[in-house]
């Protein structure tokens, strides 16, 4: 089984409590962890990334054209709450270009 480290995370811990209200099997709450822990780490990896990349946040609110309060507001935020055109500039100040794939489910 996938094991997450989520020790850090308020909002782990909320998602935690509300399933304990519900009456789900082992499965059907390691599914929803781990998803939630997917989601969360998602909204983390702005700022990382761009730290990791020794990008200044000035720098990315040049190339994306908008104020250095913009860009942080943006990875306090995270990526669930962009707009794709906004994470595409973002992506693109960092030097990346963003892709999307489809996947089926079943596959």
């Amino acid at each position: 089984m996938k094991t997450t480290d989520t020790s850090n995370s308020d909002d782990f811990e909320e998602v935690a409590d509300i399933l304990d209200g519900l009456d789900l099997t082992h499965a059907e709450r390691s599914q929803i962890e781990d998803r939630t822990a997917g989601l969360l780490a998602l909204d983390a990896c702005l700022k990382s990334l761009r730290v990791a990349a020794g990008i200044r946040q000035t720098d990315v609110a040049r190339a994306m054209d908008v104020t250095k309060s913009a860009v942080s507001q943006l990875e306090a935020r995270g990526m669930l709450e962009a707009k794709l055109s906004t994470l595409t500039r973002y992506f693109a100040g960092l030097g990346y270009q963003m892709e999307i794939t489809l996947t089926p489910i079943d596959a």
